[in-house]
């Protein structure tokens, strides 16, 4: 077989899936439940022990660091995948941030208190707790004889718009943090898992930036001393690892070179399961009602005189009626109580008005003079300005720029540069990656050609149905509908499936009776599978469900 450049490549036996490195893309729920069905299907297929190096974003990092916490327990694989399935299934992370961010004694953690915070302190307390109630520190990754030899944990740090890498690494040149801001490893040793997977996940828009090391909660109650020394003037803000990027991939590529020049030894495969959503619309422009007619703000600031004036006389008549007929318990209520209340309001109009004349006073070169023009301005129209900004901003955080970085750091694995660097790169990366899209599958996707010709089946209506499903979800830390779990762990399984027969034959062509013996046995397995995921697609969640039962 043939590569793209015409390269041959030249398997020993058993040396195409000798190692493996898994790269967990970010997209919430999604991501956490379409990864768990990748690393089921391994599991399945008898791959998974290969897994040597694993690099997890936001909701890729919910996963990989479950799965590397149930190698430190020395858990089966069916027992993390049953208590990690239970845990997506029941529980309600957002009703407990919520819970959590309304309790007093919540704000004597850290010194902040605010929404991502308040959600750290709920991974602790739920699925990234210990039997004794303690809960995980990263020193229970770096400390571990796992044989998951490498793993990173990606966040961005806003101060010099890096990634922030808490890593474990057999290489001991690589670092925590990047190369501008290093944690050394005794300190590293005592951030809790929950802080470290809720600062790779506090995507834009929707969390506050996390700030190292203050917003962290330490065993000892407070930062420790070599960590404030070292940010003695301020903390850095970490924020969701996707900002940098959304895949994880470039953390894995590091990890490849870095241990090839090390100890020689080179990745046989990279597995980057991805649930990025694709779309040719990343942002709609919202249609405007032309027929649109609202009070100008020029109306408005008339009307709030007339209100303060109106006002005025109010509370003036009031307190002449009570001064006329005395203090009484009844005369409270009919005079004071709203002379009060008349009086709050006055001043709140008072205020705004202020704040107004603040604000125009900011407008760079004209400050308030660009009222005379601003006033003609009415509140539809400024109600869409400021919907179109904020619209347009979280399209560009969280689709545009995606995108922009996503294909950036694709290139790298594909080619996708003119030549010479794209022979050179395919050489390094061709025909060792599989890209496991959660679109795979999804109806109207071409089907793989060389598949057709080896004699694979498309997928079924039910699989894409299925597939529809997963791929279709919105990134949010919740189901929405009952069979959404499901279809997304059965959509990682059958994909991977999918993707893997397709690196079988990039590598050994189309023909199974010219398959290597390990490689023809490995192809026979997946054929069978993929007829299984054909017919039932969730035949085999729903065994691993009955074996936990």
């Amino acid at each position: 077989m043939t590569n793209d450049s015409g390269k041959k490549q030249n398997y020993e036996a058993g040396q195409w899936y000798k190692s493996i490195g898994l790269a967990l893309s970010g997209g919430g729920y999604r991501a956490a439940a379409f990864h768990l069905g990748a690393l089921d299907y391994l599991e399945h297929i008898g791959l998974q022990d290969k897994i040597c190096k694993i690099s997890t974003v936001s909701g890729g990092t919910f996963t990989g660091v479950k799965y590397a916490l149930s190698q430190v327990e020395g858990q089966t694989f069916p027992e993390f995948f049953s208590e990690y399935y239970y845990f997506l299934n029941n529980t309600d992370l957002l009703r407990l941030g919520l819970e959590k961010l309304a309790e007093n004694r919540f704000g004597g953690k850290v010194e902040r208190k605010d929404m991502i915070t308040a959600m750290a302190q709920v991974y602790a307390e739920t699925f990234l707790q210990k039997a004794d109630g303690a809960p995980y520190l990263f020193g229970d990754i770096l400390n571990s004889n796992i044989a998951l030899g490498d793993t990173v944990f990606n966040a961005t740090e806003f101060r010099h718009g890096l990634a922030f890498r808490f890593q474990r690494r057999t290489n001991p040149k690589a670092f925590i943090g990047n190369y501008k801001i290093r944690i050394n490893k005794n300190d590293a040793a005592k951030i809790r898992m929950a802080d470290i997977v809720a600062a790779s996940s506090c995507f834009p828009g929707g969390f506050e930036p996390m700030a190292f090391p203050d917003d962290f909660v330490w065993p000892e109650g407070h930062v420790p001393e070599t960590l404030r020394q070292q940010f003695v003037n301020g903390p850095i803000a970490l924020m969701d690892g996707g900002v940098y990027d959304n895949q994880g991939l470039q953390s894995l590529l590091l990890a490849d070179v870095r241990n090839s020049s090390f100890d020689n030894e080179d990745l046989s495969m990279f597995i980057i399961s991805d649930v990025d959503q694709q779309s040719a619309d990343l942002y709609r422009y919202p249609k405007r009602d032309k027929n649109r007619k609202g009070l100008t703000l020029n109306t408005l600031a008339g009307l709030s005189i007339v209100f303060i004036v109106l006002l005025t006389i109010s509370l003036s008549m009031l307190l002449i009626n009570l001064f006329v007929q005395g203090f009484s318990w009844y005369n409270f209520f009919l005079f004071v109580l709203p002379a009060g209340l008349v009086a709050v309001a006055t001043y709140a109009l008072l205020w705004l008005r202020g704040r107004i004349v603040e604000e125009l006073d900011k407008i760079p070169m004209i400050g308030r003079a660009a009222w005379k023009d601003i006033k003609h301005l009415s509140v539809d129209e400024i109600e869409d300005m400021i919907s179109l900004r904020i619209g347009s901003l979280f399209a560009m955080a969280g689709s545009v720029f995606m995108k922009r970085v996503r294909g950036l750091v694709y290139g790298l694995v594909y080619g996708d540069f003119r030549a010479p660097i794209n022979k050179i790169l395919d050489e390094m990366y061709g025909l060792r990656r599989i890209s496991n899209l959660i679109d795979h599958l999804k109806t109207g996707r071409k089907f793989n050609e060389e598949l057709l010709r080896a004699g694979v089946p498309e997928p079924s209506a039910e699989l894409q149905r299925i597939t529809d499903i997963a791929a279709n979800m919105k990134t949010t830390l919740w189901f929405d509908k009952p069979d959404q779990l499901q279809s997304l762990v059965a959509s990682g399984q059958a994909t991977l499936c999918y993707n893997l027969m397709k690196f079988i034959v990039r590598n050994f062509g189309e023909d199974p009776e010219q398959f290597p013996d390990d490689a023809r046995v490995f192809w026979e397995r997946l054929n069978e599978d993929w007829q299984t995921f054909n017919e039932t697609p969730l035949s085999l969640v729903e065994k691993r469900l009955d074996e936990a039962l």
